[in-house]
């Protein structure tokens, strides 16, 4: 059980406590007005008024009035003791919006005995810690972005500074490593540029595209970076019988693709990465689908981490210095924009991880 559900079963409905402060209310005005007419009349016939006529027409009314003016005096009292205890949370949660809009993410709400404020103070509570996660994830986003355009730009400072003094001689070579730090920098660029345009990504959905022929591309442009660190990349149709034919943005798609595999063979130092491409029936929706799945020997993801690997601002590994960690939240916003989805798996640290991607399959022509 939760502290939210624990707490609400023993807390008070808001409701009923309304209810309740009313008929509080109304019974201490009908107590008082018993009561003060009572001590009146009391009062008047100690005072000498012994007679019937005397005690009708100056006890009685006399008696009423006070009594009319104590309830309403003990009633306004009660009233004001109910509606004070029930607006010192709602000031509390108040005054926690506040700080959380001038940036204060550690702030939070004490929970309340009534079901209704406690869940609001709880829903509050977690919006902090969002905030709070998500500060941190942007700053230090921040300052990997910051390492990662100082590395290029070093690299290109230092080796212009060396072809000026001639220390370095102008060679194909030399240009070439200034064009490979150029086009890093160009990447950072557009995933940052990608990232920023969530929800507003440019997706022209009417096109055929074959997954397999696309995956066999994109490990085609990834291989001699495979190969570089020693690991084998390879791709397969499991079921050659069924088409891997969807509709979608084939630059999109591609973009996606060298996202998920470029990050395998990123963070594998050593063993293969398999990609496989098949045709399915989903058994959620019973809808045909493209299924792929990219499985790698690698560094594998925490089991805490694979809800949360596909946010913006998340890195598996903010030490690993080559990468934003922004591409699987880029590829998670084209894929979902296709209807499909992308989750991840994994053993654990040191296992391996698996990404499996999932489109919907186009109709086969009538």
């Amino acid at each position: 059980m939760t502290n939210l559900e624990s707490t609400s079963a023993d807390s008070r409905s808001l409701r009923r406590q309304l209810f309740g402060s009313h008929l509080l209310v109304m019974a201490v005005a009908l107590v008082v007005l018993v009561i003060g007419v009572g001590i009146v009349i009391g009062l008047f016939e100690l005072l000498g008024a012994h007679n019937e006529l005397g005690r009708r027409s100056q006890g009685g009314p006399f008696g009423l009035a006070v009594g009319v003016a104590a309830a309403a005096l003990a009633s306004a009292i009660v009233s004001w003791r109910v509606s004070r205890s029930l607006a010192e949370p709602l000031d509390e949660i108040g005054d926690a919006t506040r700080q959380l809009a001038a940036g204060r993410y550690d702030v939070r709400v004490p929970g309340s005995d009534t079901v209704e404020l406690d869940r609001l103070a709880a829903d509050v509570n977690h919006l902090a810690m969002e905030l709070e996660t998500t500060e941190h994830r942007r700053l230090r986003l921040i300052g990997d972005v910051a390492h990662e355009l100082r590395n290029p730009l070093s690299t290109i400072e230092g080796t212009m500074e060396a072809l000026l003094d001639g220390v370095v001689d102008p060679e194909p070579d030399t240009f070439a490593r200034l064009g490979r730090e150029a086009a890093r920098l160009r990447r950072l660029a557009d995933d940052l540029s990608s990232l920023s345009a969530a929800g507003e990504l440019d997706i022209v959905a009417s096109e055929d595209v074959d997954m397999f022929a696309l995956a066999s591309t994109v490990v085609a442009q990834l291989e001699p970076q495979a190969e570089a660190k020693g690991l084998r990349l390879t791709v397969e149709a499991r079921d050659r019988a069924q088409t891997s034919i969807v509709v979608g943005d084939r630059d999109r798609l591609t973009q996606v693709l060298t996202n998920v595999i470029g990050n395998a063979v990123q963070y594998t130092d050593n063993g293969s990465i398999e990609v496989a491409v098949s045709s399915e029936v989903s058994v959620s929706s019973s809808a045909d689908h493209v299924r792929l799945q990219v499985t790698d020997t690698g560094r594998g993801v925490a089991p805490g981490d694979l809800e949360t690997i596909f946010e913006r601002f998340f890195r598996v590994d903010h030490h690993f210095s080559d990468g934003t960690g922004v591409g699987l939240a880029i590829a998670k916003l084209i894929v979902e924009a296709h209807a499909g989805r992308i989750v991840a798996s994994s053993n654990g640290l040191g296992e391996g991880s698996t990404f499996t991607i999932e489109l919907p399959r186009a109709a086969a022509p009538t």
